[in-house]
């Protein structure tokens, strides 16, 4: 009995696994779609939670994984550079493609960081450098701008009218002007600001100023210094210091000095007894010194060496010898070097006497002279001004008005004149034509607190240009004439603003146009038979302000 209640059990359960296997063959499929679509929405939450990393890590020549296994191949770390906008890591994928270098991109924000092997270090950063000059040049200023010397501002409003160009002058910081040029003109203004640095350079070496003032005494001892510096003997106490120093400052810096036999030795003291260190010509330019002409050197004997610096052997194997000079360091310009800083030191003691002793002086007579065309003249300065000192310069030694300005000023430097009466009505001053200078409101963002904001209009312009200037970076923007986009780029490559500041920065920029712009001035006349003017001012989009006299309504 129980062999066949086995038997019947067995049989039930064979027949429950066919059931269920022919179940599992006709649910499999089924089973399979529910498996993958429940796995396919499992990474898409997570790749959604976590800024579909994937997508992401693609956006590369490589994903983050391929580049660690080259990484792996090319045994080289991984380095890494953030803070790239989206558009820009973009194009700096597509141009490491064309180098057929691998870099992952990770983020999928406005900010990403893009990985490349160090070995590509080089030229991932040539590659960052033609992405952002590419941004700067898609987003071309209109007017650009540099600094010059507040007292050579008029000098380079000439040279600017000399060419046929215009620019403006505002005032800045530190004694400093900045000059507004139309961008358009930026080849031609390079140019004239090399033509300006050579002009600067012959009125500094040619025009020479002489003060007819009696020598004081004073004056003769600083000479007298100057000469017995420049005039020094070899084996002097005064040469002799200054090569001590010179080598005690070179074994400071760990400089290895050449080692002679003692055959060589002798030779060199025999040949000169002074000699405090001999090397070679080539030594002596490694340490920054050149020869005098009139050097002669040593000749010393050496061992032979090929140009790759293998010793030369004879026929029996032995090493060959030659001969070869070496120069004491008594036959370089070390001294002179050494003294240069003193000559300077006495000789803007004696220009300073100098100028001393001409303000003292009753007679204002001064004899300037233009080396190159040889033409003089003389000038009587008691009472005289920059701009008629000028005028002078430019009838009489045929200097142009930028040549002549810059030679006024160096009469004024040169001689010590007092310049509140010198520059009393200095024509820079008339140059600064700014709309409105240093604009400031309460609304301000804090961020951009030390942001400087300039207005500028051209003659027959109908564009108001802004120049912002952040520290000693500047640039110029046109909101009637470029995008946000274009103008947020600028502030942020050219100024080194955050994005954030570039998006507040803009924002000023565009509401100081819309102002400037809107400013409307009128005169009207009264029943009294009084003139009175009206001014209305845009503040925003739909708000004004009507001022007349003293009354203002918005």
């Amino acid at each position: 009995m129980s062999d066949e209640v086995a038997s019947a059990t067995l049989q039930t359960s064979q027949k429950a696994i066919e059931v269920a296997l022919e179940l599992i063959k006709m649910l499999a499929p089924l089973a399979e779609k529910l498996l993958s679509e429940m796995y396919h929405k499992s990474v898409d939450g997570v790749n959604f939670v976590g800024g579909k990393i994937t997508n992401a890590r693609a956006a590369g020549t490589v994903s983050n994984k391929a580049l660690i296994t080259e990484a792996q191949k090319a045994n080289s770390p991984i380095s890494s550079t953030s803070n790239f906008l989206a558009r820009d890591a973009e194009q700096i994928a597509e141009k490491a493609k064309q180098y057929k270098i691998p870099v992952a991109i990770i983020g999928n924000g406005e900010k990403q960081t893009i990985e490349f092997l160090d070995r590509d270090k080089a030229v991932m950063e040539q590659i960052f450098s033609e992405v952002m000059q590419e941004r700067i040049n898609g987003a071309p200023q209109s007017v650009k701008c540099f600094s010059v010397g507040e007292n050579n501002a008029a000098a380079m409003k000439a040279a600017f009218e000399e060419n046929g160009i215009e620019c403006q002058f505002m005032d800045g910081k530190d004694g400093k002007i900045t000059c507004i040029y139309p961008a358009e003109n930026a080849e031609q203004v390079a140019i004239i600001k090399e033509d300006y640095k050579k002009m600067h350079n012959e009125v500094s070496e040619h025009c020479q100023i002489a003060a007819d003032i009696p020598e004081t005494e004073k004056m003769a001892e600083i000479k007298a210094q100057i000469e017995e510096l420049k005039n020094a003997e070899i084996g002097s106490d005064l040469r002799s210091e200054a090569y001590d120093n010179a080598l005690s400052e070179m074994r400071e810096k760990g400089v290895k000095f050449p080692e002679y036999s003692e055959n060589n030795n002798r030779i060199i003291e025999r040949e000169m007894p002074e000699a405090k260190q001999a090397a070679g010509k080539a030594f002596w330019e490694s340490q920054g010194f050149k020869l005098n002409e009139n050097a002669i050197g040593i000749e010393i004997i050496a061992p032979e060496t090929d140009d790759k610096g293998n010793p030369v052997l004879d026929e029996n194997g032995k090493q060959r010898f030659t001969t070869t000079t070496v120069y004491d360091i008594s036959e370089t310009n070390a001294y002179e070097k050494a003294i240069d800083a003193d000559i300077e030191r006495l000789q803007n003691e004696y220009a300073a006497e100098k100028a001393n002793a001409f303000v003292l002086s009753d007679k204002k007579e001064v004899a300037v002279s233009d080396g190159i065309s040889g033409k003089s003249v003389t000038i009587d300065l008691d009472g005289a001004t920059k701009d008629s000192v000028s005028q002078t310069l430019q009838e009489q030694l045929d200097y142009s008005p930028a040549k002549a300005d810059l030679a006024a000023n160096k009469l004024c430097y040169e001689l010590d004149l007092d310049k509140a009466k010198y520059y009393k009505k200095p024509s820079q001053i008339d140059n600064l034509d700014a709309l409105k200078t240093n604009i400031r409101y309460e609304s301000d963002d804090l961020t951009i607190r030390d942001v400087r904001y300039d207005a500028v209009n051209f003659k027959d312009g109908e564009d108001t240009h802004l120049i912002l200037q952040n520290g000693d970076k500047a640039v110029g923007l046109t909101p009637a004439k470029m995008t946000e986009a274009e103008m947020k780029d600028l502030c942020v490559n050219e100024l080194g603003l955050s994005e954030y500041q570039a998006d507040k920065a803009v924002a000023k920029a565009v509401k100081i146009e819309g102002q400037v712009r809107s400013q409307i001035e009128e005169r009207t006349v009264g029943k009294d038979g009084m003139s009175r003017e009206i001014q209305i001012e845009r503040h925003a989009e739909n708000t004004f302000s009507v001022k007349l006299g003293e009354k203002v309504k918005a």
